[in-house]
């Protein structure tokens, strides 16, 4: 594949997951209530600072990977963060009905995302190796 092609593929993908912790990120930061909120009805502790933590990775690691800085390292922690997150907050093997339905779909969104970080941290490293990026 030309260095073109994977430079091109790879902004592609750094901005559509870049899309997603941004929002995140920023649904953390101008709406705290609800997911503080959120988290102490799963019974997380230190909830402000695990909040706290969980936007500003959100948040550094859409910015990293818009401007292309540190992507596989930048992957990498998001996924270390969205793993733990995604079985806390996504139990939806203990919900019944609509909740549930809803946390699988999320659940399911999440491991995806999870998945698209892994390739992007692999592309990230092709790249690298071939001094594209």
């Amino acid at each position: 594949m030309k260095n073109s092609s994977i430079q091109s593929f790879l902004l592609v993908a750094r901005i559509l997951v870049g899309i997603t912790f941004l929002i995140a990120g920023l649904h953390k930061a101008l709406f705290w209530d609800g997911p503080a909120m959120w988290m102490a009805s799963k019974g997380l502790p230190f909830v402000p600072l695990l909040l706290g933590i969980a936007m500003v990775t959100e948040l550094t690691g859409a910015l990293l990977l818009f401007a292309g800085i540190k992507v596989k390292q930048t992957a990498i922690a998001l996924v270390l963060l969205l793993l733990p997150m995604t079985f806390m907050m996504h139990t939806f093997w203990s919900m019944e009905g609509m909740m549930q339905q809803t946390a699988v779909m999320d659940f399911i969104q999440n491991i995806a995302i999870i998945g698209g970080l892994i390739a992007l941290a692999t592309l990230a490293h092709m790249a690298a190796k071939q001094k594209v990026v």
